[in-house]
């Protein structure tokens, strides 16, 4: 007689080993099938994390240096000195200066020891925003692979053969032997 642990190949968990007793005189085939398990390995695919793009807009004020030019009249008036003799005997001192004038725009202005400045041109800044790509954001997927070990409990069976001993034998088969059959020799 064989012994042979049936396997349950879709449970995970071990069990005990459940006997199946079978006698070769009564199988057919002589054939014994020995089960074993093997992993299948099924992967799926879920979403696991959702990520929101958005664009938002930063206001900040700075500061543009711009050099701006303007065009001035300058007028410069220079008091005629009167001749002074070499000597430096004799000086003239007079306190009735005639001081000259300009109207400018209505105004009049009084020439004196310093320069009259007039802007005639001037220069002033206006500034345009222009929007111009500042960066650009390559947005895409990418496949990473990485290996991992997943622990599997396989089973296997394996054949076991015991002797098993009758307290009286077993007769399997009588043959009956006819007295003809029997060749009797004579002593």
């Amino acid at each position: 007689m064989i012994n042979t642990t049936e396997l349950n190949t879709h449970d995970n968990h071990t069990h005990d080993n459940i006997v199946k007793t079978i006698d070769l005189r009564e199988d057919t085939t002589n054939t014994l099938e020995l089960l074993a398990e093997r992993p299948q390995v099924q992967i799926e695919r879920f979403i696991k994390d959702n990520i929101k793009l958005s664009k938002k807009i930063i206001t900040q004020t700075v500061n543009v240096p711009v050099t701006l030019n303007q065009e001035v009249l300058v007028i410069e008036h220079v008091f005629a000195q009167p001749n002074a003799s070499h000597d430096n005997l004799v000086s003239v001192v007079t306190n009735n200066v005639n001081v000259p004038q300009l109207m400018v725009n209505g105004q009049a202005i009084t020439l004196g020891d310093t320069p009259i400045e007039i802007p005639l041109l001037q220069q002033t800044a206006k500034v345009n925003i222009e929007t111009i790509v500042a960066e650009k954001v390559q947005l895409m997927t990418q496949n990473v692979s990485h290996e991992t070990q997943i622990p599997v409990t396989l089973r296997h069976e394996e054949l076991v053969t015991e002797k098993v001993e009758y307290d009286e034998p077993t007769v399997l088969a009588t043959t009956h032997i006819s007295p003809e059959e029997v060749n009797l020799v004579s002593k």
